[in-house]
């Protein structure tokens, strides 16, 4: 079934964007590991399973919706700094997402396709649980200091248990 053009240009833009957060955090992942901090490592390879599953329900509505997914373009990736750099570059790109995909849910049902704007809602959902957790984890950093909030994201020993 054919979609109305403002859906299929907001889920291929939503498309895009997952897309380059599973990259971002793909590569913060791998630098995380990296620098040794394990633990925040694990978290972040949960995080790209989230990012995948949000770009593979896109990705599966423009094709119901007759679009022709463009999974080449990527926005720009930032290379990591820190790791207050990469909760801020976090934070930055799931703000963006979250007013988008409010802006793009509200434009779908005015369109009269709600199941858009159901999936946009959603992962909006999604989004303001890690916009969360990452303003939760600048504030630590901010309350203990960057060197000992790192400290406490890396195992005392190779092979521990992970909290």
């Amino acid at each position: 079934m054919k979609g109305p053009e403002v859906s299929l240009k907001h889920l291929q833009r939503a498309l895009t964007m997952e897309l380059t957060t599973v990259n971002t955090y793909l590569l913060q992942e791998r630098k995380l590991d990296d620098w040794g901090i394990d633990r925040l490592a694990k978290r972040m390879r949960e995080e790209i399973g989230e990012e995948r599953e949000h770009a593979n329900l896109y990705l599966s509505r423009l094709i119901l919706l007759e679009g022709e997914p463009d999974v080449h373009t990527l926005d720009k990736i930032e290379q990591p700094k820190s790791v207050k750099n990469i909760f801020e570059t976090q934070l930055e790109m799931e703000n963006e997402a979250r007013a988008y995909y409010n802006k793009a849910a509200r434009e779908c049902e005015a369109a009269g396709d709600v199941g858009t704007f159901n999936l946009f809602m959603t992962i909006l959902g999604d989004e303001e649980e890690h916009v969360d957790f990452c303003e939760e984890q600048l504030g630590l950093m901010e309350m203990l200091g960057d060197q000992l909030y790192i400290s406490r994201q890396v195992s005392s020993a190779a092979g521990e248990d992970e909290e």
